[in-house]
């Protein structure tokens, strides 16, 4: 469950850092829809739209720019009167007045040419026309609609006004690039202006108008300009942003447009088939004119290409649209693929198959995403938002594998504690680095100090009380015995029914093993004086303990098969300390100590009680006690 609802905090996250975070995403947006532009382009010529290019074999045989008044004049009449064109659109500006502009402005004001004027849109405070633009296209604005605001400030000379204008003004992006523009930009007493490409495809219309309202259907973009007749009637729908910009439909190459040199119009040269009846779009790409942006498709383009690429989509009524909903879709999408992740994290879990299923589950989604998003843009025109598509692979793995490493460092120290509960700590670091069980013996020769410690009296104590009452009172004797023999850095091997063995020197070297040993026999004892007010209230007698300590050569490690395996030593002094702790009832002390032990302690404050006997030895034992 926990997994699901790691799933669902990614998915939550990459769905809303996009907006929550515009200055870290925006440049990732750009480089993501800019791929999508990219591959989305599908060969198909355009020939519905002319583009009468002003380019360098023009200009070379014309002159430089600006050209006369005659010659622009000869140009456009040609196109209308003897090509018999639909409309111009003229992608330039003539704000200067020049010799013999009353010729070129009979040609601009004819019904079939729309101009061009440019606005501020970034409050730069230029100069605002001091003359009045044509009369606006009527405008209908739904309540709350957005409006592009803009300062006219660039158009061409007032005795050079054509009947109609749009504006040419791109909005550039933070990387300079132009992949949105305003389709309307109102000035000053709501004057909204529509873009070159819509007001030349308005002019084709009988008493156009234009209605922004907002998107209504559930895959709607958030506003809608629509173009209507005089009675309301829909020829054309413009999906707008929040903001009132429209996506530029970048849908062709640069060989797909039609464009021939406008000096060739000068001599006649097209086939009038190629001209007639359509769209002109008048501009220019000599490098000498200075109308160079950068596009999804490239950095170098003609500045006419935006407006030559929505007007191809005006004459199919067919834009991208980023709908409303689009967060959700992106959701929505996602959403199986992070239930396929919990599904197969739930399901393969061993390491190996971990190794194979993020990595086969990150780039599939990110493959998947990437072919959904551009099969939407392609049969159903909708631009899904592309950060969440790729935030979320990434962040859903790093949450899930986050929350393993936890679970997993988690249950290493679990399972560590649980180890140094049973082995000294450095075995237990040393198994827990192997991985898995070695059966071979693993030890090594040392010598030690070991240490017996063994309650006088149990089989009598655990006949007379219940096993309730034995458990409680071994739990503490064995938390007391523990501690001093850890606080006098010994290693804890077992408990032996009512007994303790430990040792020192082991695992890790102690130079002073035999006199740390003696002072945890002697915490012990203390501690079991300490237990009489226990005893009592258990009903128990004070309990004695017996101590035997001796040092000597050993064999330290792990031991057993690869059922069960255990820490332990094997040796000689091992030996001798269990004999010498059963020799405490009949000497009536409550340490003993071997020689190698006492010759280890250096004698000192310690009472010879004699030599022993020891069962299994042939030679006798001298034994030592303190003498306190």
């Amino acid at each position: 469950m926990l997994r699901f609802c790691l799933l669902g905090a990614a998915l939550c996250a990459a769905l809303i850092a996009p907006s929550a975070l515009p200055g870290l995403f925006t440049p990732v947006d750009h480089a993501l829809n800019d791929w999508r532009v990219r591959f989305s382009v599908r060969p198909h010529v355009e020939s519905r739209i002319v583009i009468v290019d002003v380019d360098e074999h023009s200009l070379a045989e014309q002159g430089a720019w600006p050209w006369p008044r005659e010659t622009l004049a000869r140009l456009m009449k040609t196109l209308i009167d003897d090509y018999h064109v639909a409309g111009i659109a003229v992608d330039m500006v003539f704000p200067e007045k020049r010799p013999n502009d009353r010729v070129l402005a009979d040609q601009l004001q004819r019904p079939e040419v729309t101009g061009a004027v440019v606005f501020d849109l970034e409050q730069r405070n230029l100069a605002a026309l001091k003359f009045m633009l044509p009369p606006a296209m009527p405008v209908r604005m739904e309540e709350g609609a957005p409006q592009v605001p803009g300062v006219p400030v660039v158009t061409n000379h007032a005795s050079l006004m054509p009947a109609r204008v749009g504006h040419i003004t791109p909005i550039f992006d933070s990387d300079g690039a132009v992949r949105r523009l305003p389709p309307l930009v109102c000035g000053v007493g709501s004057d909204c202006r529509p873009s070159l490409a819509l007001a030349a495809y308005a002019s084709m219309v009988d008493k156009p108008q234009l209605n922004l309202h907002r998107g209504r259907r559930w895959l709607s973009a958030p506003w809608e300009l629509s173009l209507e007749t005089d009675d309301g009637a829909a020829i054309v729908t413009l999906p707008l942003n929040e903001d009132g910009s429209l996506v530029v439909p970048y849908r062709h190459s640069r060989q797909d447009w039609t464009s021939v040199s406008a000096v060739d119009v000068l001599n006649r040269k097209p086939d009038p088939a190629v001209l007639k009846g359509v769209i002109v779009l008048l501009g220019g790409t000599a490098l000498g004119l200075s109308d160079v942006i950068a596009t999804p498709l490239g950095p170098v383009a003609a500045g006419l290409e935006p407006h030559v690429e929505i007007l191809s989509a005006l004459l199919d009524n067919d834009f991208p649209v980023l709908p409303k909903s689009g967060t959700l879709l992106a959701g929505l999408l996602l959403l199986p693929f992070a239930l396929l992740l919990g599904w197969l994290v739930r399901h393969y879990d061993k390491p190996l198959q971990r190794s194979a299923v993020f990595p086969a589950w990150l780039f599939g989604t990110w493959v998947a995403s990437a072919l959904i998003a551009l099969a939407a843009l392609h049969y159903a025109g909708i631009l899904l938002p592309l950060s969440p598509l790729l935030v979320f692979p990434p962040l859903a793995v790093l949450l899930i594998l986050s929350t393993e490493l936890y679970r997993t460092g988690r249950d290493r120290a679990g399972v560590f504690a649980l180890l140094s509960a049973y082995l000294p700590r450095s075995v237990a670091d040393r198994l827990s680095a192997y991985g898995q069980v070695h059966t071979t013996v693993d030890a090594s020769r040392r010598e030690i100090t070991v240490l017996f410690a063994d309650i006088h009296g149990f089989a009598g104590l655990s006949e007379r009380t219940t096993p309730e009452i034995v458990a409680r009172l071994m739990q503490r004797v064995f938390s007391e015995m523990a501690e001093a023999v850890v606080n006098h850095h010994g290693t804890i091997d077992k408990f032996i029914g009512d007994a303790i063995m430990a040792f020192w020197n082991a695992p890790d070297d102690d130079p002073l093993h035999a006199s740390r040993a003696l002072a945890a026999a002697v915490d012990i004892q203390k501690r079991m004086d300490a237990l009489a007010p226990f005893c009592d209230e258990l009903g128990l007698l004070p309990i004695k303990v017996g101590i035997g300590l001796e040092t000597g050569s050993a064999l330290v490690g792990n031991f057993g098969s690869a059922h069960r395996r255990t820490f332990t030593a094997l040796g000689e002094p091992v030996i001798l300390a269990s004999r010498l702790e059963g020799l405490t009832s009949m000497y009536k002390e409550q340490i003993l100590i071997g020689q190698t032990c006492a010759s280890a302690l250096g004698l000192q404050d310690l009472r010879v009680l004699g030599t022993v006997q020891i069962r299994g030895r042939i030679q006798p034992v001298t034994i030592y006690c303190t003498n306190s």
